[in-house]
């Protein structure tokens, strides 16, 4: 964790956003896995998706608030394919893990 902190400590701040918004990323995804235990599949993709537009806009209210960024460019664009890459690829990885482990 102290290593992770001093990194972000020596990042600029368009990679102080990208990287909150690939963490921001990573939980959701796999919090939709999670979900997809619950609720069927094709069920949840329109619940998904829809969620995912509040919770990137949850990281642009966060962003404004801790980064203070200097072009809205940064405030709205810089991060966005991260974020909704690092969600649906978390969620396939965890899926395809987890079929690989044989868990039911």
């Amino acid at each position: 964790m102290k290593t992770i902190k001093s990194l972000v400590e020596k990042m600029t701040l368009e990679d102080k956003i990208v990287f909150f918004r690939f963490l921001v990323g990573l939980v959701y995804g796999v919090a939709v896995y999670l979900a997809s235990l619950l609720i069927h599949p094709a069920r949840l993709t329109p619940y998904a998706w829809s969620t995912s537009v509040m919770v990137y806009y949850a990281t642009v209210i966060y962003v404004a608030l801790k980064y203070k960024p200097t072009s809205r460019f940064q405030l709205y664009l810089r991060g966005l394919a991260t974020f909704y890459t690092t969600w649906i690829l978390a969620t396939i990885i965890v899926f395809e893990i987890v079929r690989f482990l044989g868990v039911p």
